[in-house]
């Protein structure tokens, strides 16, 4: 009897544990007898993607949701038997603030006609169908300067960057961070025409299959997903066991391990930070210039826990988030226990707030007693915040989301064109985008593409 086929996943986080999974499904539909185990060099499964549930509060450190407008990791929560535990956030959320002068202000319909976005800024705006194309690719700030006029792009597309990202436009590839709204210049001429098209190909969709709004979280927190991944696969989820070098023998590859364990692959996905791989002793040297380059912004999140009495803001809609022009020392808050109320006690509130990014990295590294006091300050000011916190957790990543630069694309097309054929696979959010459905949605494709190859080379 022939050996099963082996492939490694190199990291437990969402990426990794969809790839598995996804690679196990498919193996089974066509037959291909495959044996899948992960390595991981932390203590638990999940990457970034963690919730702390302490006392009746529940904070995520990382991703707050997972939007319904894209669907594949909804299929897959359903696959893995999900279906009950699947929370959708409160109505409020389509109300979202905008720190502007000091105040928040509500984004939406309703602003249009208000003194935020400022005239200037919305009659530059109507300038923007007659705006020619730009290049192949280009800065955020650059693009929504040239289509919108600096007025807009610093309120409103700054903030939002920030929100997503964590970076700064400046130094954020429009076509690698936004490809939908480059696609809309390309293809329509105009963000406006883009926007009148994708609204009209929606309407044209049947009522089940149209994208849908707002998000959802699970009973458990986003952690319940991974959680359900890690115990489910087939194969096994090994932690604690960082791979530190990697040595081609034949046909197949060598993975070796800093406590001594060593193992070989036919095929090898690295579902790691970029930077975390730049150090995988044996990995191909002329690639390293590229992963090294990849900038990851510092992202601290706080959460903090209130009695309702001690905010005197009403906490009805998503959040806020802040624009570099505003000179504060937050990039957002989100209003959890709004969002989802199961997240605090009753009669309590939870606020997670983002602190450093491409904006102001240094803060993210504060104490954790300034960094408190800091947030405290400035929720103040914002949300007539008042008192000591009930409730404390702060979630450091010293490295927390790439920063996709000008001309990443073209990155991410060398090295996949370098390892082509090699058996060494590419994952996760550097490469296939920074949400969860993002790198969920690219693991299926990956999964069918490396099975389609073993396929091919057993004929």
């Amino acid at each position: 009897m022939t050996e099963p086929t082996k492939i490694a996943v190199v990291g437990s986080g969402i990426t990794g544990l969809s790839t598995q999974w996804f690679l196990e499904r498919e193996s089974l539909v066509r037959g291909i007898d495959l044996r899948v185990e992960t390595w991981d060099p932390r203590p638990s499964a999940g990457g970034n993607v963690r919730t702390l549930s302490r006392d009746g509060w529940q904070c995520e450190e990382a991703a707050e949701s997972i939007l319904n407008s894209r669907q594949e990791t909804k299929k897959l929560a359903l696959e893995l038997g999900l279906g009950d535990r699947i929370v959708q956030v409160s109505p409020l959320a389509k109300k979202r603030f905008i720190v502007w002068r000091g105040q928040l202000r509500p984004m939406g319909p309703q602003s249009i006609f208000g003194s935020f976005p400022t005239w200037p800024a919305k009659l530059r705006a109507l300038w923007e169908p007659f705006v020619l194309p730009g290049p192949e690719d280009e800065s955020l700030a650059e693009f929504g300067s040239r289509r919108l006029g600096r007025g807009l792009m610093e309120q409103i597309m700054d903030p939002m960057v920030t929100g997503i990202y964590a970076a700064s436009p400046e130094r954020l590839s429009v076509r690698s961070a936004f490809p939908r709204i480059k696609a809309m210049e390309q293809t329509h001429g105009s963000l406006f025409a883009g926007l009148l098209a994708g609204r009209k190909a929606r309407k044209s969709l049947p009522a089940k299959e149209r994208p849908g709004s707002g998000s959802y979280t699970f009973q458990g927190g986003m952690a319940e997903l991974a959680r359900s991944l890690a115990d489910q696969v087939r194969g096994p989820v090994h932690s604690q066991r960082p791979v530190h070098s990697i040595l081609r023998e034949g046909v197949r590859w060598r993975l070796n391990t800093s406590d001594d364990r060593s193992e070989l692959f036919d095929q090898v996905v690295f579902a790691i930070p970029a930077f975390d791989l730049a150090a995988v002793s044996g990995f191909p040297s002329e690639l390293l210039a590229d992963l090294s380059k990849l900038p990851y912004n510092p992202v601290t999140v706080v959460g903090l826990g209130f009695d309702r009495s001690r905010v005197a803001h009403p906490l009805d809609g998503f959040g806020f988030l802040v624009p570099k022009i505003e000179q504060r020392k937050i990039l957002g808050t989100l209003f959890s226990s709004t969002l989802w109320p199961h997240a605090a006690p009753a009669g309590k509130v939870l606020l997670r707030t983002m602190v450093g990014g491409g904006r102001q990295p240094e803060l993210a590294s504060l104490p954790d007693a300034e960094l408190v006091a800091m947030v405290c300050q400035e929720l103040s000011d914002l949300v007539g915040l008042s008192g000591t916190p009930e409730f404390v957790h702060i979630a450091r990543h010293a490295r927390g989301i790439p920063e996709y630069p000008v001309g990443h694309s073209k990155t991410i097309e060398r090295l996949q064109s370098a390892l082509k054929g090699t058996g060494l696979h590419l994952a996760g959010n550097a490469w296939d985008g920074i949400g969860v459905n993002d790198c969920v949605a690219a693991a299926l494709p990956r999964a069918k593409a490396i099975l389609e190859r073993i396929d091919a080379q057993e004929v």
